[in-house]
C-alpha cells in the first residue's frame, strides 16, 4: 500500500482523490509506472505542486511591471486545471484538456498569451533537471483569424479632429489636439501620452519618441528602439496650439494631460471612452479603436505613394517586412495601378498579328 506523506486536511484529501483518479487513467491506459507517481529508492521526487514553483519563477523575472502582471493572470488560469498538481506529474493530456477548457473562456489571443508564461514555467524545470520531459512541447498555439488594420478616411479624420475641437467641455482644445498629433504622427497611444516638451526639436522639426506609459508605468517603446518622427506642417501646428495649456511647465512635462485633472494621462483608455467613442456616434462613423489613428496615418501615406521605407521609420516597426505583413492591402493599392502598366509595356501587353497564340484561337 502507498502513503502519502500529507496531513489529512480537507485540501489535501482531495489532492489525494485527483492523484488517485490519475493513477487508475494510467493504469487503464497501459503507461502506468510507479516512479511517475511516488519516491522511489535512491530517488527523490519533487513534491512541489505546479502553482508552487510557478510563483517561485514568477520571482525570477526581470521585466515591466506590467508583463509580470499579465504572465500572472495567465498562469491563475491554468492553476483552476492542475494548480494543486505535484509538478512532475502534470502530463500533456492535462495540458491539452486545459487549453481546450480556456478556449471556451477566451479568445484566441489571450489563451496563445497565456500559453507562454506556462511554456517558460515547465522550460525552468527541464533547464533545472525537476522534470525529465516537457510537457507542454508538443502543445502548439491555438489559430485565430488575423485582425487587420481599419483605418479611417482623410474626411473622417478631419471630421473627428473638428467634432472634438468644436466641444464645450472644459479642455476640448486639448483633447482635440492629442487625437489630432496622433493622427499626424502615427505615435502609438502608449507613446503619444507621455511625450514631453523636451522631445521636441522645433529647429530641426523632429520629435524623438523613446518611452511609452502602460497601465501607469513608464517604461521603454514596444520595440525597445528609440526613433525620430518627422514633424510635418500639421503636426507642429497642432503642437504649437498645445504650447498655451503645458509648455510652460517645463521640457520634462508630458505635453499632453487630463484637463479635468491636470496630471498626466495614466494610459489611452479614459480619452478614448470619454472622447473618441463618443466622437465616432455623433459623426455616424463606424465604431473602432483609437489605435486606429496610427492606421490611418499610415494607410493614406502608403496609398498616396509615399516611400515605405520613411514610414517604416516614423512608425518604428523593426523592419520593412512587418510593415509590408501589416499593410500589404495598402501597399499593394498605392500606386493606383502604375506598376501592372508598367509590367504591360515591358512583357507586352498585346499579341502580335502573327503570334501562336493567334493561330491556336482561330
Amino acid at each position: 500500500m502507498e502513503k502519502l506523506d500529507l496531513a489529512p486536511t480537507p485540501a489535501n484529501l482531495k489532492a489525494a482523490n485527483r492523484l488517485l483518479a490519475r493513477i487508475m487513467d494510467a493504469i487503464r491506459a497501459g503507461v502506468y509506472r510507479r516512479e511517475n507517481f511516488f519516491d522511489t529508492p535512491g530517488k527523490t521526487t519533487v513534491r512541489t505542486t505546479f502553482k508552487a514553483y510557478a510563483e517561485e519563477w514568477r520571482k525570477t523575472l526581470v521585466l515591466e511591471r506590467a508583463t509580470i502582471r499579465n504572465y500572472g493572470t495567465g498562469l491563475k488560469g491554468w492553476y483552476k486545471h492542475f494548480g494543486d498538481t505535484p509538478l512532475q506529474q502534470v502530463t500533456p493530456a492535462d495540458i491539452r484538456k486545459a487549453v481546450a477548457a480556456r478556449a471556451k473562456e477566451v479568445t484566441g489571443q489571450t489563451l496563445n498569451n497565456h500559453l507562454s508564461p506556462l511554456r517558460a514555467v515547465f522550460a525552468m524545470a527541464l533547464a533545472d533537471g525537476d522534470i525529465g520531459k516537457d510537457p507542454v512541447a508538443g502543445i502548439k498555439n491555438v489559430r485565430k483569424q488575423k485582425s487587420l488594420p481599419d483605418p479611417l478616411t482623410a474626411e473622417e479624420r478631419d471630421l473627428v479632429v473638428s467634432y472634438l475641437r468644436s466641444r464645450s467641455f472644459l479642455g476640448a482644445e486639448q483633447v482635440a489636439n492629442y487625437f489630432e498629433l496622433a493622427f499626424f504622427t502615427g505615435m502609438r497611444p502608449s507613446e503619444l501620452i507621455v511625450l514631453r516638451w523636451g522631445d521636441i526639436d522645433w529647429r530641426r522639426k523632429k520629435l524623438r519618441v523613446s518611452r511609452a506609459r502602460v497601465d501607469g508605468e513608464e517604461k521603454g517603446t514596444k520595440t525597445h528602439t528609440i526613433r525620430d518622427i518627422d514633424l510635418g506642417e500639421r503636426a507642429l501646428a497642432t503642437l504649437t496650439r498645445q504650447k498655451v495649456f503645458t509648455f510652460m511647465k517645463g521640457p520634462e512635462a508630458e505635453i499632453f494631460e487630463n484637463p479635468r485633472t491636470g496630471k498626466p494621462w495614466a494610459d489611452p483608455q479614459l480619452q478614448r471612452r470619454k472622447h473618441w467613442s463618443p466622437a465616432l456616434r455623433a459623426l455616424g462613423i463606424r465604431e473602432r479603436d483609437a489605435y486606429q489613428t496610427r492606421h490611418t496615418f499610415a494607410t493614406l501615406l502608403l496609398m498616396g505613394g509615399v516611400n515605405p521605407k520613411w514610414i517604416q521609420k516614423q512608425l518604428g516597426h523593426a523592419s520593412l517586412a512587418m510593415l509590408f505583413e501589416v499593410y500589404g492591402t495598402w501597399i499593394d493599392d498605392a500606386d493606383g495601378g502604375a506598376e501592372a502598366r508598367k509590367a504591360d509595356q515591358v512583357l507586352g501587353a498585346k499579341l502580335s498579328p502573327n503570334s501562336p497564340a493567334d493561330s491556336v484561337n482561330n
